[in-house]
């Protein structure tokens, strides 16, 4: 995690959490009690993040017109739940320019129909390229990388995206932890970097770009051998 978010993650549902009374129409109708719990936890790390920041940390956090949650003025931040799992990271717009998180609780790799779907052809190479290495379902942490990459491109983003929108780079650091880098293949987004942790069936993925790196008009190009991209790195950046 770069040194200007902050994150929050819980492994339970604390009792007695519950959303914000003006968070509640937010909420599907007739949504069971797990949606309920694992909606207000989410937020509830929402909050702590932000207080973290010094930031406001009281209020709702209400949806925007496509789902996603709508920070207090002057941040910006993401929210992930999964199976036992809950987090949430914030940073100050200041600082910021993006910011994602996803989780997972999966030990096992996507469908081949479903990594064909969300794969450039450059990704697939990757993946094979990354077979026998040791750490989590390489397809799966792929997966869970694009999404936060859209958590985190959301606020810049005029259109829906799709999973081939975003080519992600996999550097492996060792079987519970690597880095990513990811650019946008078609539109003008920002390129961001980031980090996963896998450790008991559990994965996470964090990408972020701060504010002090120029955002690029055009996408790049990617070398063609994933090869290549199996160079030592110089320090591990590791979701939290």
């Amino acid at each position: 995690m770069p040194g200007w978010a902050r994150a929050a993650e819980v492994f339970s549902d604390p009792p007695g959490t519950a959303p914000h009374p003006a968070e509640l129409r937010f909420l599907p109708p007739g949504a069971v009690e797990r949606r309920r719990r694992e909606f207000a936890t989410g937020r509830a790390c929402a909050r702590r993040a932000l207080a973290a920041l010094g930031a406001p940390a009281h209020g709702p956090l209400p949806r925007d017109a496509r789902g996603a949650p709508v920070w207090p003025d002057g941040t910006l931040g993401s929210i992930t739940h999964c199976t036992g799992y809950r987090a949430a990271v914030a940073a100050r717009a200041g600082e910021a320019l993006a910011l994602g998180i996803d989780a997972e609780r999966r030990a096992w790799p996507l469908s081949k129909r479903a990594t064909n779907a969300i794969t450039t052809e450059w990704e697939a190479h990757q993946l094979l390229a990354l077979q026998g290495e040791l750490g989590p379902p390489w397809s799966t942490l792929l997966f869970s990388a694009k999404e936060a990459v859209y958590k985190a491109w959301h606020p810049h983003a005029r259109r829906p995206l799709s999973f081939r929108d975003a080519e992600v780079r996999i550097q492996p650091v060792d079987e519970g932890g690597g880095v990513l880098a990811v650019r946008p293949t078609r539109l003008a987004l920002p390129e961001l970097s980031g980090g996963y942790r896998f450790d008991d069936g559990l994965l996470v993925t964090v990408v972020h770009r701060g504010l002090t790196r120029p955002v690029r008009s055009a996408p790049p190009r990617m070398p063609s051998d994933p090869q290549a991209h199996r160079s030592p790195v110089p320090e591990r950046a590791a979701a939290r």
